[in-house]
């Protein structure tokens, strides 16, 4: 059963095997580091739930991504939700397996005057992490390394060789490729810059006093998922008997496109933003301390079907979880006790509870909270049940 932590975790594990992206969720930790097991069946649970939306709002259309190369989303939401919380593996968690950075840079004043764009230090929180977990490739940037015989030897050299050949198609997401889905959306660039990225993450460590497992679970997708590219290739490389290219090859039935290459840096990208939030009133203040408020606050960018398909079904479903919603209630109970109706396509999606000890207003209150940073509109709550309009 799927709502038992270790089901749930197995179930993870097995998709990411089947596909042949086992090294994504491979963390070099303990087994203790896994995801932790209420996350694990809250990922589960959403993973269904986020094809129930996506059914709701495009019916038989099923959305794709059609240019450069067909993607169901199927494949899209694999990717994309059983790993949006693997971030937790690490963060936020007082056993975390790395040194969390005490404190972290905030920008100068002065300098923010006479110039906006980040300072190198302010990444050195960021940089720090990243390289405890062995996080070396970026979505916002081509990898640096350099095909070197003499200071790495020939297998490390022809490695960065490579990353570096697959990180630079892999980026075209920000440059000139543009992903099209087939409803007419394309995904011209990242949501954030990564400037704005690391002041997010600079602050949650001030603020917060944690990392953020948004962006924490978006770098190590986007440097497992090219990794494990690379990875396959290598084997498929040794195992065959004829010409394997990069940009085009089989390993083990499965098939491996640089046209994935952007795909992949949008999911990263989906991952790392979806849970940078919207300022409040109360937070003001600090996010300008960050210089946070050109992409936050009333410059805020809602999230829209129309503009981001993926981050919005990411965004809905991770927030309207049953299980995550009430985290305190067996989730037995909890899957047995909340309904959903709809009727396909029609972007109408009904919540009501059966059960007085599983309370409806939990969840809609957290629905009426989508208004404020999403597209998403919310009837009142009426005789226990009600409706969102996609």
């Amino acid at each position: 059963m799927l709502l038992n932590p270790e089901d749930a975790a197995i179930f993870l594990e097995n998709y990411f095997l089947a596909a042949r992206k086992e090294r994504v969720i491979s963390f070099e930790f303990d087994r203790q580091y896994a995801l932790p097991a209420e996350r694990a069946i809250h990922t589960v649970s959403g993973f269904f739930l986020g094809l129930l939306i996506e059914n709701c709002l495009n019916g038989e259309n099923l959305l794709s991504i059609e240019y450069p190369e067909y993607f169901p989303f199927s494949y899209l939401w694999f990717l994309t939700f059983l790993y949006h919380d693997y971030g937790y593996c690490v963060a936020e968690r007082e056993d975390s397996p790395i040194a969390i950075p005490a404190r972290a840079p905030i920008p100068n004043d002065i300098h923010l005057q006479r110039n906006s764009k980040i300072r190198f230090e302010e990444y050195r929180a960021l940089r720090q992490v990243k390289t405890e977990l062995g996080i070396s490739l970026s979505p916002f940037s081509p990898y640096p390394g350099m095909f070197s015989y003499a200071s790495h030897g020939h297998k490390v050299g022809l490695e960065n060789a490579l990353l570096r050949e697959l990180t630079q198609r892999s980026c075209t997401i920000a440059c000139h490729s543009k992903l099209q889905f087939n409803t007419g959306v394309k995904i011209h660039g990242h949501q954030y810059t990564s400037t704005v990225v690391t002041r997010y993450f600079n602050y949650c460590i001030n603020e917060r006093n944690r990392l953020d497992h948004g962006i924490i679970g978006g770098y190590l997708f986007y440097d497992r998922i090219i990794k494990n590219y690379l990875s396959a290739y290598l084997s498929a490389l040794r195992e065959a008997r004829y010409p394997v290219s990069l940009s085009d090859f089989y390993f083990r039935d499965r098939h491996f496109s640089e046209n994935q290459l952007p795909v992949f840096s949008y999911i990263a990208d989906c991952i790392l933003v979806h849970n940078i939030w919207k300022q409040s009133e109360d937070t003001c203040e600090l996010y300008e301390r960050y210089n946070l408020n050109t992409a936050l606050g009333e410059a805020y960018k809602t999230i829209t079907i129309k503009d981001n398909p993926l981050l919005y079904i990411l965004a809905i479903t991770d927030t309207l979880e049953p299980i995550k919603a009430y985290a305190t209630i067996n989730p037995e109970i909890v899957s047995e006790s909340i309904n959903l109706e709809y009727l396909p396509g029609t972007r109408m999606l009904t919540f009501s509870s059966s059960n007085n000890a599983v309370d409806i207003r939990t969840l809609y209150q957290k629905a009426k909270g989508l208004e404020e940073w999403t597209s998403v509109r919310c009837t009142e709550l009426r005789d226990g049940a009600f409706t969102l309009y996609l």
